[in-house]
């Protein structure tokens, strides 16, 4: 749970008249059962991303160097990159390249996790979990969860931003939060260099 991550904000959560959040809708959820995500296939970048609702995103896979999807939904976004170096990397090069290449936001962010793990099968991955505390009363709260992965001359990047109206939906943001990091972090396949390709019936390729 995030609540009180942003200090004072908590606070100023007590002077919200009665019944305003109520008068709200409810922030939407990712889907709350252990079903298989839709998975939305790059062979330009030879990765699997798995999505909630896959239909519901918006995938951008060709404009530009990097994959994005943003789920309006959710107010959600994705953002994949693999970059290639000349040099052996490791976590620490590949964020540096992250945040060169503009890739991840370049707000003041509070970390909520932070752990280096062996991830997609060989990469030396830093994840973290961060949120951004809102700049005014009333602005929405924005989470994250950013990986940077190295492995010889390989760096993958994963960035997803998700955010809610006000302080009250603070626990749909961790749960999405939570779901980004174990089903859709977790659940990101990177294909070998030269590996073919493997489509299977019960793989969908949400979005155009």
């Amino acid at each position: 749970m995030l609540l009180c991550v942003w200090g004072c904000g908590c606070a100023s959560s007590a002077t919200l008249p009665a019944g305003a959040g109520a008068a709200r809708a409810s922030a939407a959820s990712f889907p709350d059962n252990a079903n298989p995500l839709p998975r939305y296939h790059s062979k330009r970048l030879a990765l699997w991303l798995p999505l909630p609702r896959g239909a519901h995103w918006h995938i951008d896979d060709h404009s530009r160097t990097e994959l994005e999807a943003e789920q309006p939904l959710t107010r959600s976004r994705v953002v994949v990159a693999i970059l290639y170096t000349d040099t052996l990397v490791g976590r620490s090069q590949c964020e540096e390249r992250a945040v060169a290449s503009k890739l991840v936001p370049d707000r003041p962010l509070q970390t909520v996790d932070d752990e280096v793990v062996t991830s997609q099968g060989s990469f030396d991955t830093r994840i973290r979990v961060a949120v951004a505390p809102p700049d005014h009363a009333g602005a929405p709260l924005v989470g994250y969860v950013l990986a940077f992965g190295g492995y010889l001359r390989k760096c993958y990047v994963f960035a997803f931003s998700t955010e809610v109206a006000q302080l009250a939906d603070e626990p749909t943001l961790s749960s999405r939060l939570a779901f980004a990091r174990t089903r859709i972090l977790g659940g990101l396949e990177l294909e070998a260099l030269g590996a073919p390709s493997r489509l299977t019936p019960a793989d969908v390729e949400p979005g155009p």
